[in-house]
């Protein structure tokens, strides 16, 4: 997927302050640090006057202004429908004054004073955060409209066997549910190398008699539909206004409001590739979430377009039957999805392509004759007899999460789709398979570390508010000139706190790192392996029993955690004489033991060594590993016997784990 340079766009913010040269001043300094265009006004009354003439993304109010304050021109934009991000920027400091602010539904409230610098940068984030939140809620929108789209169009795919009338549906749906401004479809011409229109829907216009569009490379076929058909993938300009590969369309397109678009190639292994466009009224909006759902929705459509294909093909002559055939058992053998194939009639298995024999570790023979409940690999034998019946009667089905499990054992989802066609006069079910497990352990991955990140900002601020409070409380003893011993007790307990707030920022450059990466399956005994290499564990050996070729599918600072691991031994163990890695596995999860034989971990302390700030030094280290480790789901525990030396257990869950050697 490419996507082009964009223009980032200047957020519109509306400023009202009875003071005019601090409208002035307000105005310059937003400008000139952030991408902001600022709007002033006097009054809320003049407020009033300009917002239906313009859309501001964020409104910045004074609230102690003449006729109406800041606080009931909030109320009445609020009761109006008006949903803007309003922050309530005053010299009113009082308790009450930010209550009734945040209770008439104000987004941020800022009291003047101090630094101005300081006061408009704070400002600015303020406004950027305001931003950040409804542009979230804008995706959320979105992307339930999305999920709207997709049911719609499956239906439709279900309802609708002919190609046009189906386009025409489809891209009817996507700008009346999912609210773009205009798309259309087309199939390619490969006598004239063009992309010729078959159905369009919402704001044409004329747009589509005027452009040129070639599947050649050639600036008429660089935009994003030739490149999508060439390329064979979607293709996105996020901005219409600075992408160059537009300018043979860019004039029509901005003149009818279109700001970004995407194109979706389908039936690319057909007769009759083609590609469908989408056009939204603003710049920068197709997101990854948003193109992953559009383009699951091209998929559903090249599916139903193949089916659409071959009924054409029985229908036109029999002679092609043939050729179909062979196109149809090139897709099928090649196929990157899991394929079987069933006789409607019978519901019995015929056919399995070579990616499921090989993905879950069965022959052709195991699955030729069975009906889908018969499969061993299939966990819930209830949902496959009523998956078969629901086909029957809906003639199409999509599953997003269905346990699997393999020859072997390993557990996986799968997403599963099934349809029923002719071929002559059989009727016959293909069943679509496709590994989403790796996808499924990176979502949840992503979800846990920015859930996690977003805790950060409120422990440090926290601690470094307590800590500036001790640093501060003390130096201004010392200004006042304490006697001795007096003044180097202040001084060492000043000292303390600025090396405590040391800590901590560098707690936080540690633990933003958490997450930030994709997780991605780990070979243990070659980090362990590296790992001892380089800590300085002096003449303390480790003993390296986890089996070669075992892997994790973890967070890529893993080797911190052993790192970590090895280092406490060292510092805390006593008079250790070595370190042990070694491992279990039971039918629901693998266990990573780490231990020692020195002093071990009293039972007071096995649950408190992993809280941020407990220990010897800075107190973080288990903290970050088990944030580490938590990231897929993850877990350690100190289980050892005091006096006897520590037990770290790693437990991994059944699916993080796997052995790639045997």
């Amino acid at each position: 997927m490419a996507s082009s340079e964009v223009c980032v766009p200047a957020f519109s913010l509306l400023y009202i302050d009875d003071e005019a040269p601090l409208l002035e001043l307000g105005k310059r300094f937003l400008e000139h640090s952030g991408n902001f265009t600022v709007t002033t006004a006097l009054s809320a009354a003049e407020a009033m006057r300009l917002l239906p003439e313009q859309s501001f993304d964020v409104i910045i109010s004074d609230y102690q202004m003449p006729e109406m304050d800041g606080i009931a021109f909030l109320r009445y934009l609020r009761e109006g429908g008006d949903r803007t991000p309003f922050i309530v920027f005053t010299g009113r400091g009082r308790e009450e004054v930010v209550i009734e602010a945040l209770n008439a539904g104000a987004d941020f409230y800022l009291q003047k004073g101090g630094n101005p610098k300081a006061q408009f940068a704070e400002l600015r984030n303020m406004i950027q955060k305001a931003i950040d939140h409804r542009q979230s809620d804008k995706q959320v929108i979105v992307l339930s409209r999305l999920y709207a789209v997709i049911s719609a169009t499956n239906k439709a795919i279900v309802r609708i066997h002919d190609k046009e009338e189906l386009l025409s549906e489809i891209c009817r749906v996507l700008v009346e549910i999912g609210g773009f401004r205009m798309a259309w479809a087309g199939f390619v011409n490969p006598e004239k190398h063009s992309i010729e229109p078959l159905a369009s829907y919402g704001y044409v216009d004329g747009y589509l008699d005027t452009i040129p569009l070639s599947t050649d490379d050639i600036p008429e076929g660089r935009g994003p539909t030739g490149t999508a058909l060439r390329e064979r993938r979607y293709n996105i300009c996020n901005d219409i206004a600075c992408d160059p590969r537009m300018a043979p369309w860019q004039a029509g397109a901005l003149e009818r409001g279109y700001h970004s678009l995407a194109a979706f190639p389908f039936a690319q292994d057909t007769k009759s590739p083609g590609v469908i466009a989408l056009f939204a009224s603003e710049p920068g909006f197709f997101t990854d979430p948003i193109l992953r759902l559009l383009d699951e929705l091209s998929m559903d459509l090249s599916y139903a377009l193949v089916t659409f294909d071959h009924r054409e093909q029985r229908i036109t002559a029999e002679h092609d039957l043939k050729t179909s055939e062979l196109q149809y058992r090139r897709l099928f053998e090649t196929a990157q999805d899991a394929i079987l194939i069933l006789d409607a009639d019978t519901g019995k298995i015929v056919d399995a392509n070579p990616f499921i024999q090989e993905m879950l570790g069965y022959t052709l023979d195991y699955f030729v004759g069975k009906q889908l409940w018969e499969l061993g690999f299939i966990r819930d034998k209830s949902f496959a007899k009523k998956a078969f019946h629901e086909l029957e009667t809906k003639g199409y089905i999509r599953y997003y999460d269905l346990p699997l499990e393999t020859k072997t054992g390993r557990a996986m989802d799968v997403e599963f789709i099934s349809n029923i066609y002719l071929v002559g006069v059989k009727r016959i079910i293909q069943c679509n398979i496709r590994d989403i497990t790796d996808w499924k352990q990176t979502k949840d991955a992503l979800f846990q570390a920015n859930k996690k990140l977003n805790l950060l900002s409120s422990i440090t601020r926290h601690d470094i508010n307590n800590q500036m409070m001790i640093l501060t409380g003390n130096l201004a003893m010392l200004e006042e000139g304490q006697p001795e011993p007096a003044r180097n007790e202040y001084f060492r307990d000043a000292v303390s706190a600025a090396q405590r707030i040391s800590a901590i920022i560098q707690f936080t450059r540690e633990y933003e790192q958490i997450g930030r990466n994709d997780p991605v399956w780990q070979d243990c005994r070659n980090l362990v392996e590296m790992v001892a290499e380089q800590a300085p564990l002096g003449q303390v050996p480790v003993q390296n029993d986890l089996p070669a070729g075992m892997e994790v599918f973890v967070d890529p600072l893993i080797a911190r955690v052993f790192s970590n691991l090895m280092d406490n031994a060292v510092r805390h163990g006593g008079m250790i004489t070595t370190i042990r890695f070694s491992f279990l596995e039971s039918d629901d999860d693998t266990l990573i033991v780490c231990e020692d034989d020195g002093v071990g971990i009293s039972l007071q302390e096995k649950e408190k060594i992993f809280e941020q700030g407990f220990g010897k030094n800075t107190g973080l280290g288990l903290f970050l590993s088990r944030e580490i480790l938590g990231i897929t789901g993850i877990t350690i525990t100190e289980t050892g016997e005091p006096g006897k030396g520590a037990r770290f257990e790693i437990v991994v869950p059944k699916g993080n784990c796997r052995f790639t050697r045997v």
